[in-house]
């Protein structure tokens, strides 16, 4: 038995004119390829230039015949019937989708005898490429768990399949993030919450095992840590993401405060370099020059602390620091500098305030 193929040739090249020229003309299908080519989310324009060059009424009304007779190629209405799925999900079109789905079988090859005589059909209700569309629509419909079957069915044929561990994982989140569900008691609604939560977490967990170069899913991890107080855990997803991102400020100050958050003199040790890259990455990161001002502070605390206080008998440990110690006391001097120049003539009343704080803060060195 012929297994039909799960994907059909796709022309993604993009013509050599410039889309407003191709707006213009009402050229649809360079269009289409277009921004098909340029990777453009352009939805509205989708919807109307694709229901143009393939006979569909915005409302999902199609002829069959009209649709058979058109001087397109399979492979190119193939193509064009997927986008416009998609930008109609996009906009709210549901009925529209539906019409792309019956389409796209009546032009694969699985009804009313258009596959060519002999050839497997190019789409089928088993197509991997139909189910994915299948789902997007069940999840606009709010069949979430209609969608949640198809995803788990296409991650058991192939676990790498990274749009179906995607899908699943948004659908979980959004249900551990659903306040308004209803329950009969406030201890129920809980567990059904944590419930919940613990399956969103498995899911982007195994998509992060087949997919570990995902920076926006170990930054989603890391988000979902701090939110359960996990520092340590998130602390470690903020490195991955710094591994893709170097150079991104935010992240940078993100991490420093996480390590703050875990304290010991190491780890404050860790902040403190990586919120001075976040503000020498930003100079104007506010935030980030605050953070490396508590964290140089916290940083000398733990030190006499650890020292037994000032003019403590213990000295050595503030011996073995001496040199990160008064790299800290110069970064609250210059850090200090820094936020008066921020807030000099602000005319917010704030100056006055900073000043003193910043007072405080050198007084206590």
């Amino acid at each position: 038995r012929h297994t039909p193929p799960e994907t059909y040739n796709d022309n993604t090249m993009g013509p050599e004119d410039s889309l407003e020229t191709l707006l213009r003309t009402n050229d649809h299908l360079s269009v289409l390829r277009y921004i098909r080519a340029h990777k453009l989310r352009e939805p509205h324009l989708v919807v109307r230039h694709g229901t143009l060059l393939l006979n569909i009424s915005p409302s999902g009304e199609f002829s069959p015949r009209k649709l058979a007779s058109s001087s397109l190629g399979n492979a190119e209405k193939l193509s064009a019937l997927e986008q416009l799925c998609i930008s109609s999900l996009e906009v709210g079109n549901l009925p529209l989708a539906e019409s792309c789905l019956d389409a796209l079988l009546l032009v694969g090859g699985n009804s009313n005898g258009t596959a060519t005589a002999g050839a497997a059909p190019l789409i089928t209700k088993e197509s991997t490429r139909y189910r994915k569309l299948l789902a997007l629509c069940l999840e606009s419909s709010t069949d979430y768990d209609g969608a949640l079957k198809i995803y788990d069915a296409l991650l058991k044929e192939n676990p790498a399949n990274s749009h179906a561990a995607r899908r699943k994982y948004c659908i979980l989140a959004a249900r551990a993030n659903d306040t308004t569900a209803s329950s009969s008691s406030i201890s129920q609604w809980e567990e059904s919450s944590s419930e919940a939560q613990l399956k969103a977490y498995s899911a982007l967990n195994d998509y992060l095992q087949h997919h570990p170069g995902e920076v926006t899913a170990w930054n989603e991890m890391a988000e979902f840590c701090l939110s359960h107080s996990d520092y340590k855990g998130a602390a470690y997803c903020y490195e991955e993401v710094i591994l893709a991102c170097p150079l991104d400020s935010d992240v940078h100050t993100k991490l420093g405060e996480v390590y703050a958050t875990i304290g010991g003199i190491d780890n404050l040790k860790m902040a403190r370099k990586h919120l001075a890259q976040a503000v020498n990455l930003n100079g104007a990161n506010l935030r980030g020059v605050w953070s490396l001002v508590a964290v140089a502070e916290s940083y000398l605390e733990e030190v006499e602390r650890g020292s037994g206080g000032k003019g403590g008998s213990r000295g050595g440990l503030r011996e073995l620091e001496e040199e990160s110690v008064a790299v800290a006391k110069e970064l609250v001097l210059h850090c200090g500098e820094k936020l008066m120049g921020f807030y000099k003539g602000s005319g917010r009343g704030l100056e006055k305030v900073v000043e003193q704080v910043l007072k405080d803060c050198s007084q206590a060195l």
